[in-house]
């Protein structure tokens, strides 16, 4: 990867819908070369997907979760993923091992959610932050 990669993915996490032809003319190269790089860096695993990120619906928060020692990190994160309502799931390192990012129309749903993954084999503990304001 290169600086015009790096601009290239820049340009795509802010809008992956703009098109080859628009990226092209903004970096001033010609959109043949974007097309191959965004190709490249698909088939090489560095652009996983591309997405969209919505409104929030009304109640965003963070959960962090800690889960018991020598547990597989994946296996609990693979079940909180599945969850109606979870946004993102993020395994971290400090005092959590689990972070997850909910979207949800209200405080049941919430609760709903972190009694789940309290429910969940192998989890200590949760702790959760209410997102006041995304910029």
């Amino acid at each position: 990867m290169d600086s015009t990669d790096e601009q290239i993915l820049k340009i795509l996490q802010e809008n992956a819908r703009l098109s080859y032809v628009d990226i092209a003319a903004k970096l001033k190269i010609s959109e043949g070369t974007i097309r191959s790089r965004v190709k490249r860096m698909v088939d090489d695993g560095v652009i996983k997907k591309f997405t969209i990120t919505t409104a929030s619906k009304n109640i965003k928060a963070l959960i962090g979760v800690k889960i018991e020692i020598n547990i597989n990190t994946s296996d609990v994160s693979n079940r909180i993923k599945e969850i109606e309502g979870v946004e993102t799931v993020y395994e971290v390192s400090g005092e959590d091992d689990i972070a997850v990012i909910v979207n949800v129309m209200d405080s049941d749903e919430l609760n709903r959610i972190i009694e789940y993954i309290r429910g969940i084999e192998h989890t200590q503990s949760t702790k959760t932050s209410m997102i006041l304001k995304e910029l």
